[in-house]
């Protein structure tokens, strides 16, 4: 068991009162106190320390004490734009930013269609003028920008420190991600997480689930577009695995024959991938949309039963462009196949968030960053 020096404990509590006023945005020190085991002495240190980074405000209002009786209470009001961070996506052509306060919520958003991939020289220019942009709205609400988050569409590998990319004719190659990240660093001034697309993604659904009082602790997601990916939420914490590779599902595969080669996709993102699908099946056809959801549900449900098979997760998200083709249907015919292939009927939905990969990145860079405020 750790053993925790005074600072330890210092910081934990003030994590503690920071996560009280995340759900309870005015309170007085003795109502903090009451939800806490600290004494009122810690509680009064901690809110003048966060009055004094700007995370708390007097609001000139006071309440009674407990039954009318003793001292009034000075309300303090906590400042969700006090601190932002910045989340980017970058999906195929599409750059999509969020500027998003301490309650998750997006202040602002930026979107811009370039032909100019992240592992070029040239996205410095653009990664810029999408910042200045965020940054000048950061202002006008008086928010401090504590870094950014940016989800990419690639397989990350932190022990080679590379990123898989697709590049032209659907092959794959490795970037070394440090000298992009140092680059973009030094030209913003900021603390920069580059994250996968899909991870970042399930941040976001897990939050908000957690945001519509569902009570849960794990979360599967499958998402089938342009690549194939998965994201795992395991006990509240995205688990990304020793090479943060878990949940890159394009290379599960179902079929014994297979073999891949070194420039060419996974086996699963081969099948599952918009382009393929509709370059095999004519949508336009009535049978061909009945076997292009029979065939994509099969697969989906074939990896879904894999992963909870193991992890024994309940929750379960399918997103996507392959799965936008025919949600409901898909959703439909994907639970049927789980139900048929395991005893397991896991909760799947189908994801209704927008913009999940800019605001899963921003969140987790909110949450790197703000222990940092709370600890100075």
């Amino acid at each position: 068991m750790k053993s925790f020096l005074p600072n330890d404990i210092k910081d934990e509590n003030r994590k503690i009162v920071f996560d009280i006023l995340l759900q309870y945005p005015e309170l007085a020190k003795v109502e903090i106190t009451e939800k806490t085991a600290m004494s009122f002495v810690t509680v009064s240190k901690i809110v003048t320390f966060f009055e004094q980074i700007g995370l708390l405000t007097v609001t000139g209002e006071s309440r009674e004490g407990s039954g009318g009786l003793g001292r009034k209470r000075t309300v303090y009001r906590f400042n969700e734009n006090s601190y932002t961070t910045i989340g980017i996506q970058i999906i195929g052509n599409t750059i999509t930013a969020v500027l998003i306060n301490l309650h998750g919520k997006v202040i602002d958003s930026y979107s811009i269609e370039t032909d100019i991939p992240f592992y070029s020289q040239q996205f410095t220019s653009i990664f810029i003028e999408i910042v200045e942009h965020l940054k000048s709205k950061a202002k006008e609400t008086d928010s401090v920008v504590l870094g950014i988050g940016i989800g990419v569409d690639g397989a990350i590998n932190t022990r080679k420190k590379t990123i898989r990319m697709r590049t032209h004719h659907n092959k794959e190659n490795d970037f070394k991600y440090e000298t992009i990240i140092e680059t973009l660093k030094s030209e913003v001034n900021l603390p920069i997480l580059l994250e996968n697309d899909v991870n970042a993604a399930t941040v976001a659904e897990f939050r908000n689930l957690e945001n519509s009082d569902q009570a849960l602790t794990s979360l599967v997601h499958v998402a089938a577009g342009d690549g194939v990916g998965g994201g795992l939420i395991i006990n509240k914490e995205l688990h990304r695995g020793v090479n943060a590779s878990a949940g890159e599902l394009e290379y599960m595969c179902f079929d014994s024959e297979y073999k891949r080669t070194p420039s060419s996709v996974g086996w699963l993102e081969s099948k599952l991938a918009i382009k393929y699908l509709l370059s095999k099946y004519d949508l336009n056809s009535t049978n061909d949309v009945e076997a292009c959801i029979d065939y994509v549900s099969k697969n989906l449900a074939l990896t879904i039963t894999n992963m909870i098979s193991i992890l024994d997760i309940d929750q379960v998200i399918i997103s996507g462009k392959t799965v936008a083709l025919f949600p409901e249907r898909i959703l439909d015919r994907t639970k049927s196949y789980v139900e048929q292939y395991t005893e397991w009927t896991p909760q799947i939905s189908v994801s209704k968030l927008h913009q999940s990969t800019a605001m899963g990145a921003a969140i987790l860079i909110l949450q790197q960053e703000m222990i940092n405020v709370i600890s100075e």
